[in-house]
């Protein structure tokens, strides 16, 4: 998947805000050439048909409808997803709801939006919902990013528009200061929290599917896991367990591609301080992907967290990284230059010069 930020204003503060390097800092927004341009690098190959649009707030583009017209008039273009907190979803109906479009909502609790601005989502939503007829391209979405996070809110709007899927994510580190260390120790201070809502989720038919940062499966207990047990037994829950991510036991961190508005690229906003590179220096989104799949991704599987992870059967093939890469970014990088330094002095032993 890649990603087209198209400017870093937005309308909320979220406390654990992916791209905070970037968010409300300079308030900048992409230009239609340079917009084009990033388009070109994602579809040109014709190895992808769908692109994201994100922030920021990408509504809050002095052109987004310009910017979502092009797109949405682009045969190369299948699928369109805008990364949105619907506040301002009323403003582009005409273009949000085009067959192209799939909407992924975050959902903040009134607490953290504020009471107005939950209000405008709630609103939107129900336009959404109830007048635009939109519901299979529509997602909402929940960052768990604190042990006691609120959830409460999020059941009732799942009940009130009688969804049955949700997007859910540990919150990745956003600050330097979480990032390099052992996240065992996080994730089994979430773990409880998510854990029960979970069940509640499925107690209520709704089925969460992880979209980062998911709890390794060696952090789950044989108890923990039994209490979801009879949920498997559940004729309208069982068929979307097996469907969802939260199914598979694997934990994979595969390149996310955000382009930014000055055309450099990132891979994903929790690596973006390490992995900055720039589109004209790459043929196409192909060979960028295969670039940090090499540079990056290649190293992560033979770097480990704590001594959980040596002897983990499911990181020596390649099937689990054990949670967000910027856990251990600097092992990455450290053990990619003792490679590189390996191989050039065999190199440099076996030239004839």
């Amino acid at each position: 998947m890649a990603n087209i930020m198209i400017t870093d204003a937005c309308n909320l503060r979220c406390p654990y805000c992916f791209a905070n390097e970037f968010v409300n800092q300079d308030q900048n927004e992409i230009t239609i050439d340079a917009f084009e341009k990033a388009v070109d690098f994602i579809v040109g190959d014709g190895s992808e048909k769908s692109l994201g649009l994100i922030g920021g707030e990408p509504a809050l583009h002095s052109k987004f409808d310009i910017l979502m017209r092009k797109v949405l008039c682009d045969r190369r273009i299948r699928s369109i997803t805008v990364f949105t907190n619907g506040i301002l979803l009323d403003r582009y109906w005409d273009v949000l709801t085009h067959p192209k479009v799939h909407l992924l909502i975050n959902c903040n609790s009134p607490r953290d939006m504020g009471e107005h601005n939950y209000q405008r989502l709630c609103n939107n939503l129900k336009i959404l919902f109830s007048q635009k007829l939109r519901t299979d391209y529509v997602h909402l979405g929940i960052n768990m990013y604190r042990s006691d996070f609120e959830y409460e809110y999020m059941l009732d709007l799942l009940s009130r528009f009688n969804l049955d899927s949700v997007r859910v994510s540990v919150s990745v580190p956003n600050l330097s200061e979480n990032r390099n260390i052992d996240p065992h120790a996080y994730f089994n201070g979430m773990k409880p929290r998510v854990l029960e809502f979970f069940t509640r989720l499925l107690e209520n038919k709704v089925v969460p599917n992880y979209d980062c940062n998911k709890i390794p499966l060696c952090l789950i207990t044989r108890d923990e896991l039994t209490q979801f047990s009879h949920f498997l037994n559940d004729p309208v829950v069982a068929p979307k367990i097996e469907e969802s991510s939260i199914f598979s036991p694997f934990v994979r961190c595969s390149p996310v591609i955000d382009i930014l508005q000055d055309l450099s690229v990132v891979r994903c906003f929790g690596l973006s301080a390490y992995t900055r590179q720039k589109i004209s220096d790459f043929s196409g989104i192909q060979e960028l992907s295969a670039f940090y799949r090499r540079e990056i991704d290649s190293y992560a599987y033979n770097t480990i967290y704590s001594t959980q992870c040596l002897d983990c059967y499911h990181r020596k093939v390649m099937k689990c990284t054990g949670g967000c890469l910027a856990y251990k970014i600097d092992a990455i990088l450290t053990s990619k230059q003792y490679a590189e330094n390996v191989m050039r002095s065999v190199s440099s032993q076996q030239c004839p010069c």
